[in-house]
């Protein structure tokens, strides 16, 4: 019976541990963009999303930045592919956050994680300091 038990705990523990790897390497291995500069298509701040009308991460996408709240242009290859060639867009979704200056804080490859795209948005939305305003 103690044999069983070991056993048990010893496959228990392989499994957490793979589980681990999994998501660490999840975590490390996420798409990757080269900046896109978007600052005369969004609010400032905001948010720019690139999706394509088929693609189901682009709607997963979607309701992760409107569950932020943010002000929001959504770029749609079937309607604006000239934008997504002018700026050099190569991958759906993307997302681009703007700071209050139109500066670009974060491109987003792929379906953007709640804590980076709150973290992107805290970024955007910081109080500038008296040497910002005068720029």
């Amino acid at each position: 019976m103690n044999e069983v038990l070991v056993r048990l705990l010893l496959l228990g523990g392989l499994g957490l541990v793979a589980v681990g790897v999994g998501l660490a390497a999840r975590r490390w291995s996420r798409p990757t963009h080269r900046p896109v500069d978007v600052a005369g298509l969004a609010d400032h701040p905001g948010v720019v999303l690139f999706t394509f009308t088929g693609c189901r991460t682009c709607k997963e996408a979607l309701t992760r930045v409107e569950e932020l709240g943010a002000p929001l242009r959504e770029v749609t290859w079937e309607l604006e592919a000239r934008v997504f060639d002018d700026l050099g867009v190569e991958a759906v979704p993307l997302t681009v956050v703007v700071d209050r200056r139109g500066r670009t804080v974060a491109v987003l490859a792929g379906v953007p994680g709640r804590r980076r795209l709150r973290r992107a948005w805290r970024r955007a939305t910081r109080v500038l300091g008296s040497d910002d305003r005068a720029l």
